[in-house]
């Protein structure tokens, strides 16, 4: 895990400011964050949160790291050094690998599922280009994240009121960063849903005296989940997550003094439901059903140069690892098929393992709670949207790769081996387009496989 840590580390601080001027979003982001610290009007289409970490990152930066005087003078967050409201980003999606591998860990106790998880997640590079530049995508993934680590510890400790109020604190910090954070919150009422569905089908069929059915009903292999008192439930992952997302609105309110609190939720779905959805409002929309398949990344940023007559192009894509993502996917597909198998063997008296129909669950719950509301969504939409999806679906593939390689035919092993093998050469093939190196439009071109990858 240290090795993987560091490899993370590494590539999000290389030449964190190479490129020392503002690339897509953060031209809003960065700029908030700059704007809460000099005390100026600013206009924000998300909650404030993860614009709070960016003036964090900007304040250290100038008092612990020696910037003091260029952020004293500065009249605008394009003059200072890109590190300066880079560099925390880059921190927290360095921890991220180690996050979703004590996730897997917690879930499953077993180290080699563990160690795939993280080595998963660290080589996307989706997340590598989100975690080297100032936008709030990776402080929305942590949180989630983070939250759904400690539900699983609250579920080990016997139902543990405080670890359930922490992960509804921490989910409610997600959802102030975006309000897509909400997706983890739904996951876990799917969960509770589903469980106490369960529970409902487990006393119907014991009461049932139909004699065609079986004299005994199996245990429902949620009930670890049903057994959670419906008013923890709803203090844990309905008012506490309020709290967080009222709480972090008074700094922001307190300098923007023309709008309420209603009046800001208001002016912000406002916004979203102006913006269009075709490629005519922004050239790089996508459907939500066209991420899994990584259809159409997003460019960041682009520059053609001529160096002694040659032609060099620097390009950052918003761009996942493609043989992770689409490995990914199917592992999800194949996760859907086992949970309904699963779910008839329950239903017809067959051995089921609850602890794996519970891993299941929660895997399916969230990850679907945090991609199919996308579908709904009538204003464009981006790759990126999928992030906190994708972190389940590479768990999801950890676990398939980590069952081929306990498995004693030769063929379940190297297949396994191979799939990581070649997830690894699509990392390094792509790493250019992560990184923004230099390449030839030769070079270039052999990296965009297809048309709309441009």
């Amino acid at each position: 895990m240290l090795l993987i840590f560091s490899f993370s580390l590494f590539l999000r601080f290389w030449q964190l400011n190479r490129f020392n001027t503002l690339i897509f979003d953060e031209i809003y982001f960065a700029d908030h964050g700059f704007s809460y610290l000099k005390q100026l009007d600013l206009f924000d289409v998300h909650p404030p949160l993860g614009k709070y970490f960016l003036a964090l990152g900007i304040w250290l930066h100038a008092h612990l790291f020696g910037g003091a005087t260029t952020f004293a003078e500065a009249t605008a967050v394009s003059q200072l050094d890109a590190i300066a409201y880079r560099w925390l980003n880059a921190l927290t999606g360095s921890l991220i690998p180690l996050l979703v591998g004590a996730i897997a860990y917690q879930f499953t106790r077993r180290d080699r599922l563990t160690l795939l998880a993280s080595g998963f997640v660290a080589l996307d590079g989706l997340l590598l280009v989100e975690s080297r530049l100032s936008l709030i995508n990776v402080y929305l993934i942590f949180f989630g994240l983070l939250g759904l680590w400690c539900f699983g510890k609250a579920i080990a400790d016997n139902i543990s009121l405080k670890w359930l109020m922490l992960a509804g604190g921490f989910w409610g910090a997600c959802a102030s960063t975006k309000w897509n954070g909400l997706g983890f919150l739904l996951g876990v009422y799917l969960l509770y849903g589903l469980a106490w569905g369960l529970d409902e089908l487990q006393h119907w069929r014991s009461s049932n005296p139909n004699p065609s059915t079986q004299p005994t009903s199996p245990q429902n292999p949620l009930k670890v989940i049903s057994k959670i008192p419906i008013l923890q439930f709803g203090l844990s992952f309905g008012i506490i997550p309020f709290i967080i997302y009222r709480l972090q609105w008074i700094p922001h309110l307190q300098l923007q003094t023309n709008f309420t609190f209603l009046g800001m939720q208001r002016q912000i779905l406002g916004y979203h439901e102006s913006i269009g959805s075709s490629v005519d409002d922004h050239p790089y929309c996508s459907p939500w059903y066209s991420w899994i398949w990584m259809r159409r990344p997003v460019a960041y940023y682009f520059d053609k140069i001529e160096i002694q007559g040659d032609t060099t192009i620097f390009d950052i894509h918003a761009f996942g690892n493609p043989v992770l993502w689409w490995f990914s996917t199917l592992a999800i597909f194949g996760l859907i098929f086992k949970w309904f198998s699963s779910l008839g063997n329950w239903w017809t008296n067959k051995q089921t393992c609850a602890n794996s129909f519970y891993l299941q669950s929660i895997i399916i719950t969230q990850y679907f709670a945090n991609f199919l509301p996308w579908a709904s969504v009538s204003r464009c939409t981006y790759i990126y949207h999928y992030m906190p999806a994708s972190m389940l679906a590479f768990m999801t593939l950890a676990g398939w790769v980590e069952s081929g390689l306990g498995k004693r035919h030769w063929l379940w092993r190297s297949l396994s081996l191979g799939a990581i093998a070649v997830i690894i050469a699509g990392f390094i093939f792509w790493l250019p387009i992560y990184l923004g190196l230099p390449l030839s439009p030769e070079q270039f071109n052999r990296r965009m496989w297809f048309q709309s990858w441009y």
